[in-house]
């Protein structure tokens, strides 16, 4: 909700030496078994996201930016959810921002079409959607409660009631999930934005 996306580079666990500026995904199972080959072997495949998974998520990633280096350090040991929440607000808005950027059209239909998506009332729909389901493992749902009950300061407009607040710890919550899951498994925070239809083009 916060910043403007540059441009997207491939994931960290690509083989490429050098970062490949593009807006296509790569499979999976060609990041994982060509780590050691030089960058002229990967290839980048503008097919989308290829067919469902199980769930109905995608066996293929996008292409994010590296994760920043963590020298090493356990996430939750050494972040707290806020922090992470901090970080998933922008994960977040890349993904909505990279979810209506085709067809082209008018940057004012960009904006109110991400607006629409990045608010705290559409990810309280979003989490409500996820918690649902069979789709979160025990360890994600752990994340989610760390993130709801953060120690935040709520803003006015949302303080008015209880029910307002938790819109907002419920919107910390997954912006929390989300910082953690592209820090720590960045395939895993695709299949669940593309689960909820935000990771599809």
């Amino acid at each position: 909700m916060l910043s403007s996306p540059s441009n997207l580079l491939n994931n960290a666990v690509s083989p490429c030496i050098l970062p490949v500026v593009t807006p296509f995904v790569t499979p999976v199972g060609s990041l994982k078994t060509r780590r050691s080959r030089s960058c002229c072997r990967c290839s980048a495949i503008p097919v989308g996201f290829g067919q469902p998974g199980p769930l109905g998520v995608s066996n293929l990633r996008p292409v994010l930016p590296p994760i920043p280096d963590l020298q090493g350090k356990d996430v939750r040991a050494n972040w707290n959810a806020v922090a992470l929440a901090f970080l998933g607000d922008t994960v977040w808005e890349l993904y909505a921002r990279r979810r209506f950027f085709y067809p082209p059209t008018k940057t004012s239909k960009y904006y109110e079409s991400v607006m629409g998506e990045v608010c705290a009332e559409a990810q309280e729909r979003y989490l409500e959607q996820l918690m649902a389901g069979p789709v979160l493992s025990a360890e994600e749902k752990d994340v989610i409660r760390w993130g709801n009950n953060a120690k935040i300061t709520i803003p006015k407009r949302f303080s008015q009631s209880g029910k307002h607040a938790q819109t907002y710890r419920a919107a910390t919550a997954i912006e929390c999930l989300v910082g953690y899951l592209y820090l720590t498994d960045s395939d895993r925070l695709h299949q669940l934005m593309t689960y909820i239809g935000l990771g599809d083009i």
